[in-house]
């Protein structure tokens, strides 16, 4: 009992003392909440029209069409590694050569023809406007109709291609280490063992 009768009084004291304090606390919370779901209720969806003017000022179709050229080499590195590890060796003969440009041919000419097709350009759209509230694609245009705005917005587009590239470069550089490639295939073998298992276990 006695116990009690001190831990009660100092225990409504510490309400009566810090009861402005969480009234105010209160107060501040409620006000930060208001202008969140007043904020989530003002943001806009973007406007397709807004969008395609800031495509537009972006030169969508001739930074990809700039990226393209960009990534040949990398289109022409990817068929020689894929020579090489169908055939097993680390050079290419006259014939492996000729086909691993061939091949990068097909891979080249198939992505300008997908950045061509119109189905491509409406997906950009689409996903321009899931991503971006219209406040925030007028901002952008602002700063895209701005000498500044432009330059970091073609500089923008070389360095991607350029990270592209040297991602390649290093990803080649690592599957010749005897070891990285020990450790995947011993990843892949693992994953699939299964999967032939219950293969044969349906036959």
């Amino acid at each position: 009992g006695h116990v009690k009768g001190i831990f009660l009084p100092t225990f409504i004291d510490l309400i009566k003392r810090y009861r402005p304090t969480m009234k105010k606390l209160n107060h501040i919370l409620c006000g930060i909440t208001l202008c969140v779901l007043s904020t989530a209720s003002f943001a806009k969806p973007a406007t397709e029209a807004s969008v395609e003017k800031a495509l537009k000022l972006g030169d969508i179709k001739g930074t990809l069409a700039q990226s393209q050229q960009e990534m040949r080499p990398v289109y022409d590195q990817q068929a020689e590694e894929i020579i090489k590890n169908i055939f097993k060796t680390s050079t290419l003969n006259t014939e492996q050569q000729k086909a691993a440009k061939q091949i990068a041919e097909i891979t080249a000419s198939f992505s300008s023809k997908l950045i061509s097709d119109p189905k491509f350009m409406q997906m950009l759209k689409n996903v321009y406007m899931q991503t971006f509230t219209e406040e925030e694609v007028l901002a952008n245009i602002q700063f895209l109709e701005t000498p500044l705005g432009q330059s970091i917005n073609k500089k923008s587009s070389k360095m991607m291609s350029e990270i592209m590239r040297n991602s390649i470069a290093m990803s080649a550089e690592m599957m010749q280490d005897p070891a990285i490639q020990q450790e995947m295939n011993c990843q892949i073998e693992k994953t699939l063992t299964p999967l032939f298992e219950q293969a044969k276990k349906v036959q």
